[in-house]
């Protein structure tokens, strides 16, 4: 069976300029900085599909709704609530002065649109995609400053 690697890179990331009025770029900055370099394996395309879910930031799929399961899991399957677990990021906001804690997504609010199943079946194609933080926004939710940022999954042996 195969294994995947997904990457998060945001080397290319350009801080914003932030002040304690203006914070929210700050506290991108920070989020965007921990975030980078994160890896992990997904076993099998169901954990991808997840993994390219929540970095749209989808963190609720109803493919995961078991009524029947445990309501403190908000009816979710107890193996994606231990993948959600693995997948929360938590960071320290430097100008606001606390941690925050978030799924590993992209960062704000994303409406962009990208189509998961197409990125599904080029990685099963050519064992490797990129899935750019453009993607994740519309045109007016879009930083520049995000531009080459991304995350990467890699078939591995």
């Amino acid at each position: 069976m195969a294994k995947y690697k997904m990457t998060i890179n945001t080397d290319s990331y350009k801080c914003g300029r932030c002040s304690k009025k203006n914070w929210e770029p700050g506290t991108r900055n920070d989020y965007m900085i921990a975030i980078n370099g994160i890896t992990r394996m997904l076993y099998n395309m169901r954990e991808v599909m997840w993994q390219l879910e929540l970095f749209h930031g989808n963190s609720f799929l109803i493919s995961e709704y078991d009524e029947n399961n445990r309501e403190e899991n908000y009816h979710l399957s107890d193996r994606y609530v231990k993948f959600l677990q693995k997948n929360t990021i938590k960071y320290y906001d430097r100008l606001c002065g606390f941690k925050r804690t978030q799924y590993l997504s992209g960062y704000g609010w994303m409406q962009g649109y990208f189509n998961i199943g197409e990125v599904m079946e080029k990685l099963k194609a050519e064992g490797i995609v990129r899935v750019p933080f453009k993607w994740l926004y519309d045109i007016r939710q879009y930083d520049k400053a995000m531009d080459g940022c991304y995350m990467e999954i890699v078939k591995v042996s």
